[in-house]
């Protein structure tokens, strides 16, 4: 179990220091856009549809490696002051309710890909962008966060604290 957390960890912070890239792929793409649209009248037909796939994949691309460090923000208010039985029981409601989130909506949004693919789908406007891709990139989010999720709490209930 751990040596699979592990290898998925470093799938995660590989998708995490490709988030970066985007990030920084789309701040070029704005700026030459602002430049070319204001200074030389002529804006980018692509820019805006690259830069909305770009801001899903920026946050999609961290969520698992956020789930696997458990560096999610936490309402620790009120969990700091449960006792063992109590802490265990959030511990299992917050996992059921983030493994449920993050798989349905993961679902969801494969099938919704696998439908937009398979129909040919594309953007509208002149930059005809195939529609699948976004929704892919939240499926793959969104369900590589659920198997973490599961697997650290697997982890964490088996004594290793460093998952």
């Amino acid at each position: 179990m751990l040596s699979t957390f592990t290898t998925l960890r470093r799938v995660t912070q590989a998708l995490r220091m490709a988030s970066a890239f985007v990030v920084l792929a789309v701040m070029l793409i704005t700026g030459y856009d602002v430049l070319m649209r204001y200074v030389f009248a002529q804006p980018l037909e692509w820019s805006i549809t690259i830069s909305m796939v770009g801001l899903v994949a920026i946050v999609m691309l961290t969520v698992p490696d956020l789930e696997a460090e458990d560096g999610h923000i936490g309402m620790d208010l009120f969990y700091r002051g449960f006792g063992p039985r109590q802490t265990a029981i959030a511990d299992v409601i917050t996992l059921v309710a983030t493994f449920v989130f993050c798989g349905v909506s993961g679902t969801a949004a494969a099938l919704t890909s696998v439908h937009f693919l398979t129909a040919g789908m594309r953007t509208a406007g002149t930059f005809n962008m195939p529609i699948w891709i976004g929704y892919a990139l939240v499926a793959l989010g969104l369900l590589l966060a659920a198997v973490m999720t599961l697997l650290r709490f697997i982890l964490k209930r088996q004594g290793g604290d460093d998952a």
